[in-house]
């Protein structure tokens, strides 16, 4: 038997039924009941007592066409940075489940097909054209079915009625960890939805592609060609007391080629060492890191200490010792 949302059913073995919310896979199917309450069910344990009405969905879906065609749309001053992005809120109403949303960070249409990884068969799930500069939520999905779970996303951009520069389509993988997305933490705050969101990025602007590049080939290449004559200085060195972790942060310490990068480049490089450096300490409990930022225009310590109350805010941090940094370190205690 094959239920659609909308339909009205009855539970086999129990009393009661309502109208279906929501359908997850093949088996699963969410019954809304009068009390308003979501009920899991499998399809085996339910009757249909009604099916949607044909010319309600037929208007309907005659209404959401009418509405797409007269779509006003504004573009963004900034063509040249488009983003799209995933991004899971948590669901207030029903625990354990989140929000996802399709965000659509740009000045183009985008075409969107969303589909489950079941080995090498794709399972379609959401699939539609959002238009330039807005969002859409998909669907509210339970925790547990998209634990360990893997999704391909494909995007095509275009625009309506003018020239525009082509932007490659996008074919992502993204996967979500159940335990990742059970932690409030792992919610940030954001630009696009007014909640705490895991953002997945499926399209990244140019500065953060450069940045990848970055990382992966000029730091790797800039570490090998350090003059051997010189005495090599470690990014990551312990005191001779061996209970505090010094990790100096200052540009010429991370890289010896800074020719072309602008500030902000430098900043992410500093600041990607610093979440290197947390994720490597994450378990040694009751250790001491002094990152040394120095004092310059505050820019790095400001960062910092945003992601320490932000993502790191069950550790505790302080200034480090004036007497040896001055102003310009910060001691985090794991």
């Amino acid at each position: 038997m094959k239920l659609n949302i909308g339909d009205k059913v009855r539970f086999l073995n129990e009393v009661g039924g309502g109208k279906v919310s929501r359908i997850e896979g093949k088996d699963m199917v969410y019954v809304l009941d009068d009390d308003g309450f979501e009920v899991p069910a499998l399809m085996t344990e339910v009757v249909l007592v009604e099916r949607k009405s044909a010319d309600t969905s037929s208007a309907n879906s005659k209404q959401e066409v009418a509405e797409q065609d007269s779509f006003d749309y504004e573009e963004s001053e900034t063509d040249d940075e488009p983003k799209m992005l995933l991004a899971l809120v948590q669901d207030v109403n029903i625990g354990g489940n989140v929000n996802m949303y399709y965000i659509n960070d740009s000045n183009y249409f985008a075409f969107y097909t969303i589909s489950k990884i079941n080995k090498d068969v794709m399972s379609p799930l959401y699939n539609g054209t959002l238009e330039p500069n807005t969002k859409v939520i998909l669907d509210t999905l339970a925790i547990n079915y998209i634990d360990d779970s893997s999704f391909q996303v494909q995007v095509i951009f275009y625009k309506k009625d003018k020239d525009y520069t082509p932007i490659e389509p996008i074919i992502e993988k993204v996967s979500f960890s159940g335990a990742k997305l059970m932690k409030d933490a792992s919610y940030v705050e954001n630009d696009y939805l007014n909640d705490k969101a895991v953002l997945v990025h499926l399209l990244k602007d140019s500065f953060s592609k450069k940045l990848e590049e970055l990382t992966d080939k000029d730091i790797k290449k800039a570490m090998k060609e350090k003059a051997p004559a010189a005495p090599k200085k470690s990014n990551v060195k312990r005191r001779d007391d061996k209970e505090i972790l010094e990790v100096d942060l200052h540009i010429h310490e991370l890289l010896d080629i800074t020719t072309g990068l602008s500030n902000r480049d430098m900043l992410d490089v500093q600041l990607k060492k610093f979440h290197e450096v947390m994720a490597a300490n994450e378990k040694n409990k009751k250790r001491k890191i002094v990152f040394i930022h120095g004092v310059g225009n505050g820019t790095l310590k400001t960062e910092i200490r945003k992601s320490l109350d932000r993502k790191y805010k069950w550790h505790d941090y302080q200034d480090a010792s004036f007497q040896e940094y001055g102003w310009g370190a910060t001691m985090v205690i794991i």
